[in-house]
């Protein structure tokens, strides 16, 4: 009998302890955060009351008309449907009282497999080696609601044989893929998985990714980098795979093809240069190019020009005094001939 009062009250305080850090995810403080997708929270403290509606501005301003409008139902039950919330991230407002209501946000993740605490994409890992996970999402915020750990995150990995890993062995111990909280991000969650054990981890294709688990999110706002991380896909061997080997040498015969092919065209191009030819001098005598005489012919030149003398002038005679020279009488013999004609012509006129 005592002992099924026992059992009995264990049971109960794990409910309620269960109970209590569900509460915790889903409380929202005032004018806190909530990510789109996120069902059943409670926004009781958070200036709204049942059947208010509430309103979204992209100026981030509570005036003129809303881009965006919501009407709450229940306070204690809230869900954050992407239908009137995805991409409204912000402020959003009372539609009357104009007082926050809360802020949203579109939540998203990413999740890397790294390598002896080497941060480079896992396409081969080490058999033997040490692995962390490494995650990175907005929805760490949740670290700031009252009494909450972080944002539940599962790590899903399976491996040949599509087997499925739920637990990992890591240096200290059994670690449990299926809640990790991610308090800050990105979250390392350290070395968690030892690769050396050949019967638990053989050899081959591995995958990785993560999902958050909180307030049914992932059901409720499913999609790659959203609530869901990509897959990482990598090959666990001792070795190199040999296709990366063959690509390398693909590689290097593409180098070396290319270069060959440059030299190649290089003496094609030599090839195809021509070298000029040199001119062969010849023993006949060139003939002589007629020229025309482009000498003007001048008819006539209105420019007096003055015949330089070729011999020196000779000196000026000293200047000395002159002398009147007497004139003939040709005046004297003019007159009397006159007189003469001029006695004939009257004597014909008689």
């Amino acid at each position: 009998m005592d002992l099924y009062k026992f059992s009995f009250a264990l049971v109960l305080i794990l409910l309620i302890s269960g109970t209590g850090v569900h509460a915790l995810d889903t409380k929202i403080p005032k004018e806190g955060m909530v990510f789109v997708g996120e069902y059943g929270i409670d926004i009781s403290e958070c200036n709204v009351r049942p059947g208010d509606e509430i309103a979204f501005w992209s100026s981030g301003f509570p005036e003129g008309t809303p881009d965006s409008r919501a009407k709450v139902m229940d306070t204690r039950n809230f869900f954050v449907d992407p239908v009137f919330f995805s991409g409204k991230t912000g402020t959003w407002y009372g539609l009357i009282s104009k007082k926050p209501v809360f802020k949203v946000e579109d939540p998203w993740i990413q999740f890397d497999v790294v390598e002896q605490g080497i941060d480079h994409e896992p396409e081969w890992i080490k058999k033997g080696n040490l692995v962390s996970f490494k995650i990175s999402t907005n929805m760490y915020q949740l670290s700031d609601r009252p009494g909450s750990a972080g944002v539940p995150v599962r790590i899903n990995l399976t491996g040949p044989n599509e087997t499925a890993y739920t637990t990992l062995i890591s240096p200290t111990g059994s670690y449990n893929l299926g809640k990790i909280f991610a308090y800050y991000s990105p979250y390392d969650t350290g070395a968690i998985w030892e690769t050396r054990d050949d019967e638990k981890y053989p050899e081959g294709e591995y995958t990785a990714w993560a999902t958050i688990l909180v307030n049914d999110i992932a059901e409720k706002n499913p999609g790659e980098t959203v609530t869901t991380s990509l897959k990482t896909t990598f090959l666990l061997s001792k070795v190199k795979p040999d296709k990366e080997k063959k690509s390398d040498k693909g590689t290097s015969d593409k180098k070396s093809s290319s270069i060959s092919d440059k030299e190649e065209s290089e003496d094609q191009k030599k090839e195809k240069v021509t070298p000029t030819p040199t001119p062969v001098p010849t023993t006949e005598e060139p003939v002589p190019e007629p020229t025309l005489d482009i000498t003007p012919i001048i008819t006539q030149s209105d420019v007096k020009v003055a015949a330089k003398p070729t011999n020196p002038p000779l000196p000026s005679p000293p200047k000395g005094k002159s002398t009147a020279k007497k004139q003939p009488l040709n005046a004297l013999i003019c007159i009397i001939s006159l007189g003469a004609a001029m006695i004939f012509v009257v004597e014909k006129r008689r």
